[in-house]
């Protein structure tokens, strides 16, 4: 047995809900060998209680109403016994005796384990970056690029042209001035057009941001009335219009490439979707009404763990880890 393997078989009903939820995710992984799909083939195959648990475990994958139930679960002493080590910030849950009647719900923080980003898959991409990697790369006309967490890049540098299209992510741009030949930069939504200058294109849920270091770059939406961004401007550009130009300075929007991330009495909600974004599984916050609190300072975005330990010791607000794939905040 590989160190990756469910446990051993059981006849409870919950150690069989336990390997099946361990294989679904293993399965998903990047790493997963010959040998272990072999593996799961043999224990889904022994007992008909394991197809079915693993049958269930699937479709609550697709489940829509997931976060709904997960909302509704409560983090109380009577449902939950939280196991902390002497030395340790993390908290361990354990689902204590007689929680029966919530058995469903604290069922669902052990499923919620298999809610984790995929790795990027990279066929369709000419440049990429797995989740909590960065990495710099040389293009053909000597324009370097560098790539955030789970990014990628597809380059078209054929017949004069220099086009670049952010497919995902977000990366730095340090492009090779050469008048004749702009330099063009997509995003889902944003086209930016530039000679030579360095900046930040970042693609969010919703919208792209563009970030200038230094250099004039111009941005629009559908390539119409382009705006001219100069050092220190930034832009949010949405599927429905372009927002107007801020000048601030870009030492937030270039702190990743220190590794580290940059907040300013920015909301705690905000801060943890950012540290999610280096690491593998779910950052969920149980309370509503911590998503608020104000987070000001700089964080170690190459050590998340770290991260959270020191939002842990200046908010109030505690850490819970499940799985290595689901950690609490509430």
């Amino acid at each position: 047995m590989t160190e990756n393997q469910p446990p051993a078989d059981s006849d409870n009903p919950d150690a069989i809900s336990e390997q099946a939820t361990t294989w679904f995710v293993r399965l998903r992984a990047e790493s997963v060998t010959v040998d272990e799909r072999r593996q799961f083939r043999i224990w889904h195959q022994a007992d008909p209680a394991h197809r079915e648990a693993y049958a269930e475990i699937a479709a609550f994958w697709e489940d829509a109403d997931f976060h709904a139930t997960l909302d509704a679960t409560t983090l109380s002493p009577q449902i939950l016994r939280c196991n902390k080590p002497a030395k340790s910030p993390w908290r361990r849950l354990v689902i204590a005796p007689g929680a029966k009647p919530l058995l469903a719900a604290a069922a669902s923080l052990v499923i919620a384990a298999i809610i984790y980003r995929p790795a990027l898959s990279c066929w369709k991409a000419d440049y990429c970056t797995a989740v909590g990697e960065i990495k710099t790369v040389q293009l053909s006309d000597g324009s370097q690029v560098t790539l955030n967490s789970d990014t990628a890049l597809n380059v078209n540098m054929r017949n004069g042209q220099r086009h670049v299209q952010l497919a995902r992510g977000e990366a730095f741009f340090e492009v090779q001035h050469d008048p004749q030949h702009p330099f063009q930069v997509d995003g889902g939504y944003s086209n930016t057009r530039v000679l030579g200058t360095r900046f930040v294109v970042r693609e969010n849920a919703d919208s792209d941001i563009v970030s200038v270091v230094s250099g004039v770059v111009e941005v629009s939406r559908d390539r119409q009335n382009p705006a001219t961004l100069n050092a220190n401007d930034s832009i949010a550009v949405d599927a429905r219009h372009q927002g107007e130009v801020s000048h601030q300075p870009t030492g937030n929007a270039t702190a990743w490439l220190k590794g580290s991330a940059s907040f300013d009495n920015a909301p705690l909600k905000e801060v943890i979707a950012e540290i999610g974004r280096y690491r593998r599984g779910s950052l969920i916050i149980r309370n509503q009404a911590l998503q608020n609190l104000k987070v000001s300072g700089r964080f170690d975005i190459r050590d998340t763990d770290k991260a959270l330990e020191s939002l842990q010791q200046t908010l109030p607000i505690r850490i819970y880890r499940l799985t290595p794939w689901l950690v609490l905040i509430a």
